[in-house]
């Protein structure tokens, strides 16, 4: 399916792909189990509660950076090349993929759809997947799968905080991008296209219900 979308819209004319494209996370549920795929530095993430009462946040999909040893290795093979631009102040920016004989495209995932240029030095869009299951030992409360937009800043355990002091996946959702445009702008003085989708699940969904219809006091 993914790929037949991806050719779809390289044969579309009208749409710009050789500097263009889009990363990709998806979570499939089917009883107690979740199969996750995952395309470039877009991530899922769960929360679940821990032994003390609390929270703990784990990602369950994995970021395809270009120096990542297997993702390089494959780039490089391919004739591209793997290297962080330095910028006028000395800090590294991240590793990017660029071409073997140019300074483009400068991707700074090594997986994507689209990004024709990208994908004639290495880039790939396999897509990767991975399993979860649902343990009735241990309660799942939160899924949040989101663009790279949202983790630049902030780590799964913040992501997961912070949509749990929520009621509603719709608050949450606003509460995560409002905290990471707040951060672009601290870290970067610009804000990066952010994606955020909120799932409550299970007891926590039930009960966000119930407290977000209860009259406050």
């Amino acid at each position: 399916v993914v790929a037949r979308c991806e050719t779809e819209v390289l044969r579309d004319t009208t749409i710009e792909t050789d500097f263009s494209g889009t990363t990709f996370t998806c979570a499939i549920i089917r009883n107690n189990h979740c199969t996750l795929c995952n395309i470039g530095d877009s991530r899922t993430s769960i929360g679940f509660r821990n032994k003390t009462g609390g929270v703990t946040a784990i990602n369950l999909t994995i970021d395809h950076k270009p120096d990542m040893p297997a993702e390089k290795a494959r780039i490089e093979a391919k004739g591209g090349r793997v290297f962080a631009v330095e910028y006028d102040d000395g800090v590294d920016g991240p590793a990017r993929v660029w071409l073997g004989h140019m300074d483009v495209p400068g991707l700074a995932m090594s997986r994507s759809l689209g990004d024709a240029v990208a994908h004639t030095a290495g880039v790939s869009s396999e897509p990767e997947f991975f399993e979860y299951e649902f343990n009735p030992d241990r309660e799942d409360l939160i899924l949040v799968m989101a663009s790279d937009g949202l983790w630049e800043f902030m780590t799964d355990q913040e992501v997961i905080d912070i949509a749990y002091s929520t009621t509603e996946p719709r608050f949450a959702v606003d509460r995560l991008i409002s905290e990471s445009n707040e951060r672009w702008m601290r870290e970067e003085q610009v804000i990066d296209d952010t994606t955020v989708c909120v799932a409550f699940l299970g007891t926590f969904q039930a009960n966000a219900a119930v407290a977000a219809s209860s009259p406050s006091k």
